[in-house]
């Protein structure tokens, strides 16, 4: 398909934009050292030097986001299109059952879902794994006991975030679901108005409405919850591995 020579060329400049890393290290090394040294021309010429750099990194660093983007989207349009095909061979009896605002989250809703997901493993999970890559290498360069500690503690962190992952998955999904059942109430309530009005069931339509509409705040309130206590557990395990990696530094 035509999204992979996309994909092949955000790659490449992915790459190149990791790579582009160590250089920034390496600029601040020689700009010290310059300062140091006391060495004005090389400091004169060195704004020029940096600001080239960046120039040339972020056009790299666009090039990667634009062409992330459209990969994912254009994966989510195709995804989108086989969807409704196939949606529209089923037999009449299927529609009948099935709830008209389920079937329209489906194909708007949990649709853009994977839309975000694919973006954003396109655009932030990928690139962040060859950073990561990128960042170990130059550390064992730099000293390679101190980065065999880290790697010694990084699975605690990660074991951490990993579980909260897990929890934060299960709710989600249970998220969406009470959204789907709310759309799914509310496209049936719409549409029968004009039933509802004519037997008096204002009342146990918003009974039934509110029922729920708590059911999906509750599932929402949920993760928004294992995100709150998430952020502090993980940023403590960090605090202290960082700690104990300046400890065994000095």
């Amino acid at each position: 398909m035509a999204y992979w020579r996309f994909l092949a060329l955000a790659l490449v400049c992915t790459l190149i934009y990791v790579l582009s890393m160590p250089m920034i290290a390496f600029l601040i090394g020689q700009a010290a050292q310059y300062v140091g040294d006391q060495n004005l021309q090389a400091l004169l010429y060195l704004p020029v030097v940096v600001g080239l750099f960046f120039v040339i990194r972020g056009g790299f660093e666009y090039s990667q986001d634009v062409l992330m983007a459209q990969v994912a989207f254009d994966i989510t349009l195709n995804l989108r299109r086989r969807v409704y095909a196939q949606l529209q061979q089923q037999e009449l009896p299927y529609f009948q059952q099935a709830a008209t605002g389920d079937l329209v989250y489906r194909l708007t809703e949990d649709i853009d879902r994977i839309g975000e997901i694919l973006n954003q493993l396109f655009h932030q999970s990928l690139p962040c794994a060859l950073q990561l890559v990128a960042v170990l290498a130059y550390m064992i360069y730099l000293n390679w006991p101190l980065t065999a500690a880290a790697l010694v503690l990084a699975p605690l962190v990660g074991w951490v975030i990993g579980w909260f992952g897990e929890r934060l998955l299960a709710f989600a999904r249970r998220s969406q679901t009470q959204v789907a059942n709310l759309a799914s109430l509310l496209t049936e309530t719409l549409s029968s108005m004009a039933v509802v009005k004519a037997y008096g069931a204002e009342d146990y339509e918003m009974e039934r409405f509110m029922q729920v509409a708590r059911q999906s705040r509750q599932a929402t309130f949920a993760v928004e919850r294992i995100k709150a206590i998430q952020y502090p557990i993980v940023g403590m395990i960090e605090a202290i591995a960082v700690s104990l990696l300046f400890l065994l530094g000095g």
